[in-house]
């Protein structure tokens, strides 16, 4: 993965690796119906039916415990403590940090990439935090943190409470995790 590449991963991904995608629970509401007022009601138990769904998906891929954890903070923006949340997730502290700048429209952006090489996340966790981030957290963990198995170099995005692309170049890997995951 180019780290140093001036544009967002999503779009680097979808250009040089092939792309398989879930959805968690595609037929589920992650709000309570309210007919009261207009503040929505996260719902706890879409929130945990998301983090098992994602973390079944994370267990099947069968990651190694030699991964690189990657935080794209798009406009530089963090500032509610995510990339100290990610830290307290991962076994590792040492981070190193990369600025890019990307465009979208004609508008150009600066953004920050915060990585860490580790051997061990609280996935669980993690995923519960990017899925919150999405629906009733205000954070910029949705659609902004890739993990990839250093040794196959596939990655795996849970994007948000929506899905998760897994990102290889192993055409053998994609069409067993379909197979394996579409049961």
């Amino acid at each position: 993965m180019d780290l140093y590449k001036n544009d967002l991963i999503i779009k680097h991904l979808n250009k040089t690796k092939s792309r398989i995608s879930f959805y968690l629970a595609e037929d589920e509401s992650p709000y309570y119906e309210t007919y009261d007022n207009d503040e929505s009601i996260c719902r706890p138990e879409y929130v945990d039916l998301c983090v098992k769904c994602s973390y079944d998906l994370w267990k099947k891929c069968g990651f190694s415990n030699d991964l690189t954890v990657l935080f794209e903070d798009k406009y530089s923006s963090y500032n509610k403590g995510e990339k100290e949340f990610i830290e307290s997730c991962l076994d590792s502290s040492k981070c190193s940090v990369y600025h890019f700048k990307w465009s979208d429209d004609g508008e150009n952006f600066n953004g920050t990439r915060y990585v860490w090489n580790t051997n061990k996340i609280d996935v669980k966790l993690l995923f519960e935090k990017i899925i919150l981030s999405d629906i009733r957290e205000d954070t910029v963990l949705d659609c902004s943190v890739f993990i990839m198995d250093n040794k196959s170099k596939n990655i795996f995005f849970l994007y948000d409470d929506r899905g998760v692309d897994i990102f290889s170049n192993d055409e053998n890997f994609i069409q067993i995790v379909s197979k394996i995951l579409r049961v």
